[in-house]
């Protein structure tokens, strides 16, 4: 059997890309069906009766535990980056990219991050690292610790139920009572890695004092454990959050 001729090539590679299209067609069309789906049960369930609840839960859950692993998949990326504050010597390119990129907080106006202290960006990791979630909020109620106690009271979980992926804020190590009850919202957010037994928990977290990919203790994305009483609270996106 010959060489297929150039002609026979070139019709073959026109075959070859209407049908990649019509396959993108059909997964985009599948992609939004599947988006129309998630909302709707997610807002069944809200109206299922009290007694009737663990149906809606269930169908549910799977959506959030899989965004949730998500989640965990790309703090860990990140971690592995070695992102450290400014001066470092990590890749303190990426705190930007958390701040003002399309899958961080969208806040373009942002000046670029040049210095340590510049901007509180624990909650643009988190953003970050929870991509699947609305643009609106990845942009206004996860960078605050305040908001996120404001409006998503009904998201909070109690830290005996703690899982990988939840968004856990927490006190300083410093945090006295007076600051406690002054900010009852907590004073930095971070994600749970895993419960690491003995009433702590391990984190993947931003803007913080913790242990680099090399297992130096300094300033960036790291990984560290926390005690559970240091949780101000914890909250777990639900399916209407999601993008």
């Amino acid at each position: 059997m010959g060489r297929p001729s150039n002609k026979d090539l070139i019709e073959r590679a026109r075959q070859l890309e209407a049908q990649l299209l019509e396959l993108q067609s059909g997964a985009d069309e599948q992609a939004d069906r599947i988006r129309h789906l998630r909302r709707e049960v997610a807002a069944m369930a809200l109206d299922l009766p009290a007694g009737e609840g663990r149906m809606g839960e269930s169908a549910l859950t799977s959506e959030i535990k899989l965004a949730a692993a998500v989640a965990i998949e790309r703090a860990q990326s990140e971690f592995k980056l070695n992102v450290t504050e400014p001066g470092l010597g990590g890749r303190s390119d990426r705190i930007g990219v958390y701040i003002r990129g399309d899958e961080g907080l969208q806040w373009s106006w942002e000046k670029p991050y040049t210095k340590n202290g510049q901007f509180a960006w624990c909650g643009a990791f988190a953003a970050q690292c929870w991509a699947s979630l609305l643009p609106q909020i990845r942009k206004k109620t996860l960078p605050s610790t305040y908001r996120l106690w404001r409006d998503w009271q009904a998201r909070r979980v109690e830290p005996s139920s703690l899982r990988p992926g939840d968004i856990v804020v927490v006190f300083n190590d410093s945090a006295t009572e007076a600051d406690r009850e002054k900010k009852p919202y907590g004073q930095h957010i971070t994600l749970c890695k895993e419960l690491a037994g003995d009433g702590k928990f391990s984190t993947f977290e931003g803007n913080a004092r913790a242990y680099g990919p090399d297992g130096k203790y300094r300033e960036g994305v790291g990984t560290r454990e926390r005690a559970l009483s240091s949780i101000a609270a914890v909250y777990r996106p639900q399916e209407q959050d999601l993008a």
